[in-house]
């Protein structure tokens, strides 16, 4: 007596990819989810790097705050680069590679979410300052602050934000921070997580987009471009940062879900809002705080 072969009817089979489409449909996001959630982390701990790194800098160099920049005599680190010409610095010495000595790699600067391009002209390699990073295009995903422009400033910059001068201040009448002056060194944030879309962040050993100055708030993670709301608006008046608000041209930092890693004055790192860094008029931002509400 033979046998006859049971095979799947096309019913079965229609029920079966339907259950793995809808099991599919529930995973993706959730391994998406869990992707950018390890990128986070990682970029967490090269804050943490960061931040403790300049607080050891700090340590060495009798309570000095690590600059944005120092001066160096031209040609030493960097052989045959471009002399200056309103684009490179490439005798100026970046923060990255003042603390370099205090850290592990120069990788903690670049974090896995950020793919902004290094083809412009600040990031080549005859605007390093040193000459060993030719050929490592390392992406800096984060800049260190300096002053910013605030609604307690008139819209202007307001010389108490910032752990940091501009390069070209710090001879001009602004020295270095002292760690004394940091009233509240844990809520004071040191350097920000920034990778913009058109890619202002900068490569490491390049004196390239470096710092968050003046209206460069527009940067951070979180904030809503196009948004009137209260909250989501740079100060007006002075330097007329609001305008940024406005502009197509202008889109924040992607973040992870709006929020993004700032280390701190004091050697920690923190996971931040939009929100949380813009409140009270970027009080995080200011070194002296104040007990005073501003608006927005």
């Amino acid at each position: 007596m033979s046998q006859r072969r049971q095979g799947f009817t096309l019913i079965e089979l229609l029920v079966v990819i339907a259950i793995i489409a809808i099991l599919a449909a529930i995973l993706f996001p959730v391994f998406a989810q869990a992707k950018v959630a390890a990128k986070k982390t990682v970029a967490l701990s090269g804050a943490k790097q960061i931040a403790l790194a300049a607080h050891m800098y700090a340590g060495d160099f009798d309570d000095k705050y690590v600059p944005c920049a120092i001066y160096n005599e031209p040609g030493i680190n960097n052989p045959g680069a471009k002399q200056e010409n309103g684009t490179c610095f490439y005798h100026i010495k970046p923060y990255d590679m003042m603390l370099m000595p205090y850290m592990k790699s120069a990788e903690a600067w670049s974090v896995p979410m950020d793919t902004h391009g290094l083809n412009d002209p600040w990031t080549s390699d005859d605007c390093l300052w040193d000459g060993s990073y030719r050929n490592r295009f390392i992406r800096r995903s984060f800049q260190m602050t300096s002053h910013i422009d605030t609604v307690e400033a008139g819209g202007w910059l307001d010389r108490n934000t910032g752990v940091t001068p501009s390069w070209w201040d710090i001879t001009g009448g602004f020295p270095i921070r002292s760690m004394t002056e940091f009233s509240d060194p844990s809520n004071t944030i040191a350097f920000a997580e920034l990778w913009p879309p058109n890619g202002e962040a900068g490569r490491v050993g390049a004196v390239s987009d470096p710092i968050l100055f003046g209206c460069n708030a527009w940067k951070l993670a979180g904030r809503v471009p196009l948004s009137g709301a209260p909250g989501d608006r740079l100060p007006s008046g002075g330097d007329n940062c609001d305008a940024y608000t406005y502009s197509t041209h202008f889109a924040p930092t992607q973040g992870y879900s709006g929020r993004a890693c700032y280390a701190m004055a004091d050697g920690s790192a923190r996971v931040l809002g939009w929100g949380q860094v813009r409140r009270n008029d970027f009080s995080m931002f200011k070194i002296q705080k104040t007990s005073t509400v501003f608006v927005p």
